[in-house]
């Protein structure tokens, strides 16, 4: 990993996108998708992410084969999985049975998202958060 994480943000929702970029500040590099394909172009042209946040609300079908050519591509680093649908229960229950894998409802709490990626990407102070989704 580089000295400041690179981190890939996969959303239509122009909304989701900033509230990412104010939570992690200039902690992370952060690298802006507008969806599956947008992000698929970055990859291509050999962006290096660190770790990805992925939101679920967009079509399920087109984000279930982002994921899957992400295992084609060899990526192995946290994905973050953004939904409205998650619970908070099910979700801690989700990030406490997988080492690639954390989900987060949205919206999540002032400081939550930040938290799960220093965990995750095991860095430290990432800026405080200004706002979710």
């Amino acid at each position: 990993m580089s000295a400041v994480p690179v981190l890939l943000v996969v959303s239509e929702s122009p909304e989701v996108r900033l509230a990412v970029a104010r939570e992690v500040g200039e902690g992370c590099r952060v690298v802006a998708a507008l969806g599956a394909t947008s992000a698929d172009r970055r990859l291509d042209l050999g962006v290096d992410v660190d770790g990805l946040v992925l939101d679920l609300d967009a079509d399920r079908r087109v984000v279930s084969d982002f994921l899957c050519r992400l295992v084609d591509r060899g990526f192995s680093g946290p994905r973050i999985l953004l939904s409205s649908g998650f619970r908070p229960e099910a979700s801690a229950t989700f990030r406490a049975s997988s080492h690639t894998h954390f989900a987060l409802g949205r919206p999540w709490r002032s400081g939550e998202l930040r938290s799960l990626l220093e965990l995750v990407l095991g860095v430290s102070h990432l800026a405080e958060s200004s706002g979710c989704p």
